[in-house]
């Protein structure tokens, strides 16, 4: 059930459009045994296909999925609703709680951002214009694990925000020690006005504890071949002989 689901959620998102926050499985399935992962909180879920791969792959701990998108979230309840621990909110990560106005892109709606797109989505992946705007909840990651995941290490962040990685960083100040793992997907060219890129994040990531262990292509020109987006998976690996 899980992986026929899965295929279709997939299938609405065709290889030239933004944001695939895919990881390859066994890989992935590796780290999360590497590093004894028993947690997970999905930051952007869109409609839940990250829940259900950790799922596929034999991922049984407790999944938290945060979307702030209405219809979005909407259908994220529907996957999630038959797994008790599988949790989900109707809220954005940021880098402090609030309100705020994000851009709902066409298509699957991968592309929505708190952030005005750039020329370079617009041109390359056009199903993806913004059609119309929502008010949304935000709150930092510090809050939400303070409440969900108070006293646990082992945590494992995916972070699919579009232009808003770094405004998700600021708001773990204070419960990075709660992560084992975490996985950005981000811009290595100006996706979003004003957005912070990959390169320019991980001495960031780098000082706050975590090693890059795996990177893959998120998003490119599959004519040109240039890459635009790639998801990057860091780990504390001071924990691997902890947990070994």
């Amino acid at each position: 059930m899980i992986k026929s689901l899965l295929r279709r959620l997939r299938s609405r998102q065709s290889s030239n459009t933004v944001s695939n926050s895919h990881v390859d499985t066994p890989i992935l399935k590796a780290l999360f045994d590497l590093y004894g992962v028993d947690f997970v909180i999905d930051v952007g879920a869109n409609k839940g296909q990250s829940g259900l791969e950790y799922r596929q792959f034999g991922f049984e701990g407790p999944i938290l999925s945060l979307e702030p998108i209405g219809y979005l979230f909407k259908e994220l309840q529907s996957n999630a609703g038959g797994d008790p621990k599988w949790k989900t909110r109707q809220v954005a990560a940021g880098s402090k709680r609030g309100s705020a106005t994000i851009n709902v892109s066409g298509g699957h709606a991968g592309a929505s951002s708190l952030r005005t797109m750039t020329d370079n989505v617009l041109r390359n992946a056009p199903d993806q214009a913004v059609v119309r705007q929502e008010e949304i909840q935000v709150d930092t990651l510090h809050n939400i694990l303070s409440d969900v995941y108070p006293n646990g290490s082992r945590a494992f962040a995916k972070v699919d925000v579009q232009g808003f990685e770094n405004e998700v960083l600021n708001g773990l100040a204070g419960s990075e020690q709660k992560l084992a793992g975490i996985q950005i997907e981000g811009s290595l060219i100006s996706n979003y006005d004003g957005e912070t890129l990959l390169i320019e994040m991980i001495p960031r990531i780098y000082a706050m504890g975590f090693a890059l262990v795996k990177i893959e292509e998120a998003w490119g020109n599959p004519k040109t071949r240039e890459i635009y987006q790639l998801n990057a998976v860091f780990f504390r690996t001071d924990r691997l002989q902890q947990h070994s």
